[in-house]
């Protein structure tokens, strides 16, 4: 075929060709539109902001631990009188598990990063090794959060608290005219937190409880607990 005879089909051609892209372009268009236009008005399922800010929240945990005294002359003895020594020779340090107690906290969100809370601590039975009655402390504190926003978070928690429970009485420990004073507590804990969802998490700690005015005591303690919010 003459090279003429080429460059008029390929004339003829050319209109047919471009006309007929542009009737598939305009048949694809519509789709694409409906496409994009579902994705965008779709929502999406998942909320992946886990943050707090200005609700309220209702925790409570179990703690156990292990606690050290260090008495003073008129602080509970923290074993049994040993009478074949004098009272100012009764053991002085002391170390024994703690009985368990029940953490409550009611807390407000200030900002995702911070909540401060008011504290209760309750305990579940008496100690037998300073006869004292079950734990009963009030107080004040916060959690600081990192990753606030994120379903999983590290907390700090500082607090302090008015310890107020007294001596049992027994006989056995009322040779030093034992002094039950109320004591004042410092508190520093840390642990993770994991939200379920915006209403309720679940976390876990580890921390220090210390007193000074009754005795010099700590407790090194571990906690389990649940946290509820709302609104």
């Amino acid at each position: 075929m003459k090279p003429r005879s080429l460059l008029a089909l390929f004339a003829l051609w050319l209109p047919l060709f471009v006309t007929h892209a542009a009737r598939a372009e305009e048949a694809d268009a519509p789709k694409s539109k409906d496409k994009s236009s579902d994705r965008e008005a779709k929502p999406s399922d998942k909320d992946d902001n886990f943050g707090h800010r200005f609700q309220f929240g209702l925790r409570a945990g179990l703690v156990g631990g292990y606690e050290m005294d260090f008495r003073y002359d008129h602080s509970p003895f923290c074993k049994a009188f040993v009478p074949s020594a004098d009272v100012k020779d009764q053991q002085k340090f002391c170390g024994h598990g703690s009985p368990l107690a029940i953490d409550a906290a009611l807390s407000f969100a200030l900002l995702d990063f911070i909540e401060p809370f008011l504290w209760g601590r309750f305990g579940l039975g008496a100690d037998s090794h300073t006869d004292t009655k079950p734990l009963m402390l009030y107080g004040v504190g916060a959690r600081i959060y990192t990753m606030s926003d994120s379903a999983f978070k590290i907390f700090l928690e500082p607090a302090v608290a008015w310890e107020v429970e007294g001596g049992r009485g027994n006989a056995a420990w009322q040779e030093n005219a034992p002094v039950y004073k109320k004591d004042a507590i410092f508190h520093l804990a840390v642990g993770p937190q994991l939200d379920l969802a915006k209403q309720f998490g679940v976390y876990l700690d580890a921390g220090l409880t210390t007193g000074i005015l009754r005795s010099i005591h700590t407790t090194l303690e571990l906690q389990g607990g649940l946290q509820l919010r709302g609104p």
